[in-house]
Order: C-alpha cells, then sequence, then structure tokens
C-alpha cells in the first residue's frame, strides 16, 4: 500500500490551516456516492427511424440476389404524332410514337392498326388505311374535312375499327409488360468491448431495446446505439438507395469480392412513376390536392393512400385541411362525422373526391443527422403510398404495394442476422481475445409495385 500527503502539506508540515469539519474531511477521502440521477438522458429522443416499412410492407424472402417482377400495361394505348404535316387531307402520312413503337418493328405491336378509327382532341375521326413499319408511319383518311391539321407533339386515340365487307381479320396485337429488378444489399454493424470495460459499473441505468437487458454497464449504451444505427441504415437505404452504374473496379468486383450493385431505394422507385412539385412560398392547397386526386384517378390508383410526409409538408397539409374545411371542401369519412376532431393540427384522415387519405409526419425527414440536414429538401417531400393489394401480371398473386425481399433458401435465412465473438463474458468463447464483438448483418432490397399508382411530393 503507498500513501500520499494532503495537499498543501509538505513534509507532512502544514502550510496553512484550514478548518476541519466532518464533511471535508470525508470528502477528501472521495467516500461520497455521487448524487447521479440513475436514468440515462436521452438528448434527442429515441433517434430510432424504422417503423415505415414495418408499417406499410411485407417482407419476403428471395433465393436471388437479384429478384424480378413483370407488370402489365394499359390494354389500350394512345400514339403521339411525331410528323410535320400542314394539312389535313385523305391519305396524310404521320409519324408514330406509342408504348410499343420503334423502328423496323413488326405487325402486333403497334397502335393504331389498319382498319382502326383514329380520333383527335376535337373529336374529328380518321381511318388507318395503311402502316409503314419500317418507317414509323401510319396513313391516315380524313373521314369529313372537319379533320383538323395536325401538331407535332399531338396525342391521337384510337376509339375502335371499322371494315368493309369481305375484308380478313385485322392483325393481332402482342401483349406486352414491363420488367421490374432490384438487387439486395448487405449491410453490416458491429460494436466491440474489452473484457474489463464489460464489468465497469455506471452510477446511471441504460437500456438495450436489441436484447431487453437494462442494467448498470456502459456498454449496453454502445451495444444499443449500435443495433439502433444498423436498423436505422436498414430503413434509410430501403428508403433513398440507388441501382449502381458505375463500372469502378471498387464497385464491380475486381477489388471488393463479389461486387457492389446498389439497391433501388423506394424514392428512386417513385420517381419512375409520379412526381408532383409545389410552391415553397404558397404552401400545399386545395389545388394541389385536386392535381394529386386527378393523378391517382387516371393511373386507376387507390382510393385509400397514406401520406408520409416531412414536417414542412405535415405542417402545411394541416393548414391546407384547415382552410378547406372552411370552405366546406372536404369531408372526413374517417371520423364518423366529427370534423372538429380531424381538423386539429393532429388531424390523421380525410376524404376528397372519393380518396381517403391518412397523413403522417414521418421522422425520417426530419433527422438532423440525416435527411433533415441544412440544405436538404427532405422535410418539404411526402409520399403518396397506395394501401390496397394488387395482382402480380404473371402469376396472379395479389401482393402489397411495397414489400423488402431479404436474401433466404436451404434453411439460412439473411433477414436479420446476430451474434457475438471474442472470449470475453460468453459462454462459448471463439477466440482468445480479451473483448466481446456484437455484429449484425442482413441482406435486404426494396421492392414495388405499379410506381404509377405512387406519388411523390416535392417543393419547387
Amino acid at each position: 500500500m503507498a500513501y500520499s500527503s494532503g495537499a498543501g502539506y509538505a513534509n507532512g508540515i502544514p502550510s496553512a490551516f484550514s478548518i476541519a469539519t466532518t464533511e471535508n474531511y470525508v470528502s477528501s477521502l472521495n467516500v461520497h456516492k455521487p448524487e447521479v440521477a440513475e436514468d440515462f438522458v436521452s438528448r434527442y429522443g429515441d433517434q430510432s427511424l424504422t417503423g415505415f416499412l414495418d408499417s406499410m410492407g411485407a417482407m419476403a424472402p428471395t433465393a436471388q440476389r437479384k429478384f424480378e417482377h413483370y407488370e402489365d400495361d394499359w390494354v389500350h394505348q394512345s400514339f403521339i404524332n411525331t410528323g410535320t404535316p400542314t394539312v389535313a387531307v385523305a391519305g396524310t402520312s404521320v409519324g408514330i410514337n406509342t408504348t410499343y413503337s420503334s423502328t423496323g418493328g413488326a405487325a402486333g405491336n403497334y397502335f393504331p392498326r389498319v382498319g382502326d378509327i383514329v380520333m383527335n382532341s376535337n373529336g374529328d375521326l380518321a381511318w388507318c388505311s395503311a402502316i409503314n413499319y419500317a418507317g414509323d408511319a401510319i396513313t391516315l383518311v380524313a373521314y369529313n374535312a372537319a379533320w383538323s391539321a395536325l401538331a407535332v407533339g399531338e396525342t391521337l386515340v384510337v376509339i375502335g375499327n371499322e371494315w368493309a365487307e369481305s375484308t380478313a381479320q385485322p392483325e393481332g396485337v402482342t401483349p406486352e409488360s414491363n420488367h421490374y429488378y432490384n438487387y439486395t444489399a448487405i449491410m453490416k454493424e458491429s460494436f466491440e468491448v474489452s473484457g474489463s470495460e464489460a464489468t465497469n459499473k455506471t452510477w446511471f441505468k441504460v437500456n438495450d431495446p436489441s436484447t431487453g437487458q437494462a442494467g448498470y454497464l456502459w456498454y449496453l449504451k454502445g451495444e444499443a446505439d449500435t443495433y439502433k444505427r444498423f436498423t436505422n441504415y436498414c430503413e434509410t437505404m430501403m428508403l433513398q438507395g440507388k441501382i449502381a452504374t458505375n463500372t469502378n473496379a471498387a464497385l464491380t468486383g475486381t477489388i471488393g469480392q463479389g461486387g457492389i450493385t446498389g439497391s433501388e431505394g423506394l424514392i428512386e422507385f417513385m420517381r419512375t412513376g409520379n412526381t408532383q412539385t409545389y410552391n415553397q412560398l404558397a404552401g400545399f392547397n386545395l389545388s394541389d390536392f385536386d392535381s394529386m386526386i386527378r393523378t391517382l384517378d387516371t393511373n386507376r390508383g387507390s382510393k385509400e393512400n397514406t401520406i408520409w410526409a416531412g414536417i414542412d409538408l405535415s405542417l402545411a397539409i394541416d393548414d391546407a385541411v384547415a382552410a378547406m374545411f372552411a370552405g366546406g371542401g372536404i369531408s372526413y369519412g374517417a371520423f364518423n362525422g366529427a370534423e372538429e376532431i380531424a381538423v386539429a393540427f393532429g388531424f390523421k384522415s380525410f376524404t376528397r373526391g372519393g380518396y381517403t387519405f391518412h397523413k403522417k409526419t414521418y421522422d425520417v425527414f426530419n433527422y438532423l443527422p440525416m435527411f433533415g440536414a441544412s440544405g436538404y429538401n427532405y422535410p418539404g417531400m411526402g409520399m403518396v403510398i397506395p394501401g390496397d393489394m394488387r395482382k402480380d401480371a404473371k402469376t396472379g398473386d395479389s401482393t402489397p404495394s411495397l414489400r423488402v425481399r431479404y436474401k433466404e433458401a436451404g434453411g439460412y435465412s439473411r433477414k436479420m442476422e446476430h451474434w457475438l465473438t471474442g472470449s470475453a463474458g460468453l459462454a462459448n468463447p471463439t477466440n482468445e481475445t480479451d473483448n466481446m464483438e456484437v455484429h449484425y448483418r442482413t441482406e435486404r432490397g426494396f421492392e414495388g409495385f405499379a410506381s404509377n399508382r405512387f406519388i411523390l411530393l416535392e417543393r419547387a
């Protein structure tokens, strides 16, 4: 045992005298227990960003890193005039631009077909007499002189067909489908604590939500934060991920074994469907609501939708709903007529034009260290998500509007892996290192269906 002289003493002789009290005497021995609250304060709240995919989607296994599905298209197709006719006369030749059109195409992949009746926006009719597949051109014969000159970019529609007596059947049309694919992404996280630190006790209690443990050991805080960060990354990658197109060796696999493909997230998926901008100064108003409803109606959208909104958009919607209610423009069916409840700033649901919307403030878009950082526009963003089920065009199975695919085969699932390594504190040590390492791993990817039925809201 070693001894040291008290402060202010030289060779055991005091340099100054102080009044001895019980308090300062005991304090100098450091035997007072600090008055430390047992609850460890979370300065920024829970910081958990998960919940969206759990509440809105489903999860399904995939045995391949690349997963795919098919979606059908419109049974009827309009087409666009790409030619430059100046007059509307019998036998006018126009260019063709349709979903199925390509230079050098073949019969069965075009709208219109020979014999089809074509209508312009004025209601004038013309009969399709010939198709030049190699030149992407059709010949129209106007029914009468009222047919107006065609403008470049003008949309034409087919309303039916008509044939003379003793004629053959028309060309058949080959059904087309849209091919969708995505990749799973491998995500990992780890936490390490030494054997000594694992046995250091704190004055305050910490919790580990991943295991349900609670105690006075600081490493529980580190493990809890690691788990939270990992599950947050699982959500944000499924939200904002993109498929990698860069051929750099670090991505393609020459350097990293197996390569990195990237994985398309929900926002990127929605950009292939419908995006709608609103004026930042004017806010989100009645005309914005109506534009959204018209888009849903045009695309045969769901009658019930959820709006996941950043804080700025969420507040703007609250203001718009309150204003619309004052004018009698909205009914609140989800509240069984209790308008005064629904119109409050914490409203949940409203109905307009036969479409019901359930609004929720999406904390991920406001999270300061990520999407809510200065200069990012996510607090003003919103996602309109359909709430019904859709049929797979190939299998006929009903599917949710979105889901997460995770790797699984042969009884081995990579949905969520959690394991421990090291020799400290483990009943079954894995090596001789005096530590404990906590590991998390998953392999998953986002899958969305019918992006045309989604709407991404952004401020201009």
